[in-house]
C-alpha cells in the first residue's frame, strides 16, 4: 500500500534583503580625496624641487596651475571609475542611480535660487560670528600661494560637479537601497560636512552652512532624479561666498 501523496510546499518569492553597495559607498568618496590630496602635494614637491625663486606673480601662477590640474585630475578620474563601476545606474533616474539625467528647468531655478539663499545665510552668520584668520584649504594641502580669483573659479566650476558626482551621486546612490532615500541623504549630507572639516581649521560654525548646502542637494536629488539642479545650487553657494570673498 503506497502512503498518499502530500502536495508540494508552495514556495514564497521573497525578494533579497537591499543591500548598500559598499564598495561604491565608500570607494568614490575615497578615491576623490586621496587622489586630490595626492595630487596637491605631489605638485607642491614639485614646486619646491622647482625653487622658484621669481617673482611673487610666478609662484601665484604655478599655485593656480597646480591646484586646476589637481581638481581636474582627481574628478575625472573619479568620474571614470564611476563610469565604469556603475555603468548601468549612472544615468538612472530612480534613487539607487547615479543621477546624471537631465532636469527640469524649475528644478535647475529651485537650485540656484537656494544656492543663492544659503550663501546670504552664510555670509549673514560669518559677520555675526567672525572667524579666526585662517589659511584656505588649498593653502593648508599645497603650502603655494595661489591667486584668488583663480581658486575661487576652480570651486565654482569644477568641485561643485566632481563633490555632487561624489557625495549626492555615487555615496547616496549606493546607500538608498538599504538606508531609504531620507537616510542615504542624511548619510551623504554627514560625510560631505565632515570632510570638509579641515577646510575650516577649527571654525566648527562653518560647517554649519556646508551641512545645510548638503542637505538642500541632497532634498534637489532625491525631488528631481537629477544631480544637475545640486550641481546649480552648489555652484551658486560658493560663486556667492567666492566673489564676496574677495572684495
Amino acid at each position: 500500500m503506497t502512503a498518499p501523496l502530500t502536495p508540494p510546499t508552495p514556495r514564497t518569492n521573497t525578494p533579497p534583503a537591499a543591500r548598500a553597495d559598499w564598495r561604491l559607498a565608500l570607494g568614490a568618496p575615497a578615491l576623490y580625496v586621496l587622489l586630490l590630496t595626492g595630487l596637491v602635494q605631489a605638485l607642491a614637491l614639485v614646486g619646491g624641487l622647482l625653487a622658484l625663486r621669481g617673482s611673487g606673480a610666478e609662484r601665484d601662477l604655478y599655485g593656480s596651475l597646480a591646484l586646476l590640474l589637481a581638481q581636474l585630475g582627481a574628478g575625472l578620474v573619479t568620474l571614470h571609475w564611476l563610469r565604469r563601476r556603475a555603468a548601468r545606474r549612472s544615468c538612472g533616474r530612480a534613487t539607487a542611480g547615479v543621477g546624471f539625467v537631465r532636469s527640469s528647468r524649475g528644478w535647475l531655478l529651485a537650485g540656484e535660487a537656494g544656492g543663492l539663499l544659503l550663501a546670504l545665510a552664510a555670509a549673514a552668520m560669518a559677520w555675526l560670528l567672525p572667524r579666526p584668520a585662517a589659511p584656505h584649504l588649498a593653502s593648508l594641502l599645497m603650502t603655494l600661494p595661489a591667486l584668488p580669483l583663480a581658486s575661487t573659479l576652480i570651486s565654482v566650476l569644477l568641485a561643485p560637479l566632481f563633490e555632487e558626482g561624489v557625495f549626492r551621486g555615487a555615496l547616496l546612490g549606493a546607500l538608498a537601497p538599504a538606508l531609504g532615500p531620507l537616510g542615504a541623504g542624511l548619510a551623504s549630507t554627514a560625510v560631505f560636512t565632515l570632510l570638509h572639516l579641515p577646510e575650516q581649521a577649527g571654525y566648527f560654525w562653518g560647517l554649519l552652512p556646508i551641512a545645510a548646502l548638503g542637505g538642500f542637494a541632497a532634498w534637489l536629488r532625491l525631488r528631481s532624479g537629477s544631480l544637475w539642479p545640486g550641481v546649480v545650487a552648489h555652484m551658486c553657494f560658493n560663486a556667492l561666498l567666492g566673489f564676496a570673498a574677495l572684495r
